[in-house]
């Protein structure tokens, strides 16, 4: 009871400093700002439909305008809320480049052959050029089918599918990709917030080796006392910053308009709230073992790189899972535990975990925290109060009292 009061006592002391600290209030206030602009600034200058004029010179021209018109009318959720185009009669190419030159056309269709577009952008041309193309083609294909009836039978023959389809077990198509994306969005969520919070548990440690205040904590604490302590406080702080992110994130949505904001199935919701807890205690123990072995801030990032490159190597997992679930690749990272948090949620979100699989999963993660917690902690013990150089993780582990 002693031991769990001294690590709640470290808890509190690392959320009461490190919370009112200015780099977390300017560092939360920053992101909140940034993500909520991300949102609604959008919103503000490029919301709701566009008009986009089309010049056209000569005959057929004006009849793919408006099939780009009713395409786009088409495919919107909400025919208001579409990007209309509209055509403007030019005599001749000249004067149709030079309105286009101007910027008061988007681009110009000369006899229904010819596009006339603006420079090339960096990734290739405007939706607007591309659109028009679709359109061009969806033309051609209906004067086809107007003046040939096999032609007809031939691309309703391709654009259908023969073969009727019926799925056994799993979710319809728009409840998978629901999941998908929700976990998708939650796994890159949790990717950062490891990282983040796993940096902050480098800094703490180093910065307190470093101004030697650990060495006043360590006169009356143990060290596993220390970093049981500062796991809780980070832990408690980290998830207080990312609700609030959600929070801000989730509300500028919800009165914007955006997009539609999904509902999140409850046993995914829960499954990546769990995995974020046991991805952050494995990755921040480490984190903070490495912040031991250095006595400078300046040595504190090279300390932790192969872990950030571990942690990006899970991701990469992650991704593979996202594309082939029942994969070798996605199999195996759902059982090591530095890939597991990260996969297991995806595979759970697709439906291609078992329950057997997933809970063989969280008992190899929490057996290895734990056993985590006695190497590390013995590492973190031994280099607490080893100045100089960089002490080896080896040589660290062998001096632990």
């Amino acid at each position: 009871m002693r031991g769990l009061r001294a690590v709640g006592l470290v808890a509190l002391r690392e959320i009461k400093e490190r919370g009112r600290s200015r780099a977390y209030i300017l560092s939360t206030i920053l992101t909140l700002v940034l993500l909520g602009g991300a949102i609604v600034v959008p919103q503000a200058i490029g919301g709701g439909a566009t008009t986009y004029t089309i010049g056209v010179v000569g005959e057929g021209g004006a009849e793919i305008v408006e099939t780009a018109d009713s395409l786009s009318v088409g495919s919107a959720e909400d025919p208001d809320e579409a990007d209309r185009y509209e055509v403007q009669v030019f005599e001749d190419v000249a004067s149709a480049e030079a309105a286009l030159e101007a910027g008061e056309v988007e681009a110009v269709i000369v006899d229904g052959q010819e596009l006339i577009a603006g420079p090339v952008g960096a990734f290739g041309g405007s939706v607007v050029e591309r659109y028009l193309q679709e359109a061009a083609g969806t033309r051609r294909v209906q004067e086809m089918v107007a003046s040939n009836e096999e032609a007809a039978e031939v691309i309703e023959l391709l654009s259908s599918s023969p073969l009727e389809t019926r799925r056994v077990g799993g979710a319809d198509e728009e409840e998978q990709a629901l999941r998908s994306l929700a976990a998708f969005a939650g796994l890159v969520l949790m990717y950062i917030a490891i990282l983040t919070y796993g940096a902050w548990m480098l800094s703490g440690v180093t910065e307190e080796k470093t101004n030697r205040v650990v060495e006043v904590l360590l006169s009356t604490l143990r060290p596993w006392h220390i970093l049981g302590g500062k796991l809780l406080g980070i832990g408690a702080l980290g998830i207080i910053q990312m609700t609030l992110l959600i929070a801000v994130g989730g509300a500028a949505v919800v009165l914007t308009g955006a997009f539609e904001v999904p509902s999140v199935p409850i046993d995914l919701l829960v499954a990546l709230i769990g995995w974020f807890v046991l991805g952050f205690l494995l990755y921040a123990i480490i984190y903070g073992a490495a912040g031991s072995l250095v006595s400078r801030m300046e040595d504190a990032q090279s300390a932790a790189a192969p872990l950030t490159i571990v942690a990006l190597v899970g991701y990469f997992f992650s991704i593979a899972a996202l594309n082939d679930p029942t994969g070798n690749v996605a199999v195996i990272g759902t059982y090591i535990p530095f890939s597991a948090p990260y996969v297991a949620p995806i595979r759970l979100a697709i439906g291609e975990i078992s329950a057997w699989e997933m809970a063989l999963a969280v008992v190899i993660t929490a057996a290895s925290i734990a056993v985590l917690v006695l190497l590390a902690g013995r590492v973190y013990a031994g280099g607490l109060l080893r100045y100089g150089g960089r002490v080896k993780w080896l040589e660290a582990f062998r001096s632990a009292e």
